[in-house]
């Protein structure tokens, strides 16, 4: 089973629909295509940030391995390494980016693949914002922090609430069986 975190632009309509439409999915788990082609998937996710961070990181990289005259298998298998370690991180670098562009967390949600994540997310969704329920305020509906740190620790906190979320609900889904 895949697991989903499901996010939503800070600004939108209050049709459930229209929010609906603009919804993200992130897939939280190992990612084949970040893993490949990172530099290519940061690009086709426009996460042009991390794109530069990890091309600064695999030429410092290759320049020290050179440096501390490593051989050519050593080095490809530590860039292989470092290759699957970003598939494993991906979904949490599209999470991070999202988050510090002001998306917020609505919920995850498993499922076998991404489409029936999405059914089953919208079934259960889409009927409780139809039925008048207020939408949760954002704690975060206030102009950003400004800063690198600032970001880095609202980026922390929403990620440890996020989690704290989760296995609440896995807790109770748990017990509920």
């Amino acid at each position: 089973m895949a697991e989903y975190v499901v996010y939503e632009p800070r600004y939108t309509a209050d049709d459930p629909i229209e929010r609906a439409e603009h919804l993200v999915f992130v897939k939280d788990g190992f990612h084949w295509w970040a893993a490949i082609f990172p530099a290519l998937w940061l690009m086709v996710k426009g996460l042009w940030v991390e794109l530069a961070i990890c091309l600064v990181v695999i030429a410092a990289l290759t320049s020290g391995l050179e440096a501390l005259g490593v051989t050519n298998s050593v080095s490809g298998t530590l860039l292989f390494i470092a290759q699957v370690v970003f598939g494993f991180e991906a979904g949490t670098i599209e999470s991070a980016a999202l988050e510090r562009r002001g998306w917020r967390c609505v919920g995850w949600i498993e499922g076998r693949n991404l489409a029936e994540s999405e059914r089953r997310f919208f079934t259960e969704w889409l009927p409780a914002q139809r039925d008048g329920q207020p939408r949760a305020a954002d704690p975060y509906a206030g102009p950003m922090p400004k800063g690198p740190i600032a970001t880095f620790a609202e980026t922390a906190m929403r990620t440890a609430r996020d989690a704290a979320s989760r296995w609440r609900q896995r807790a109770s889904d748990e017990g509920a069986a």
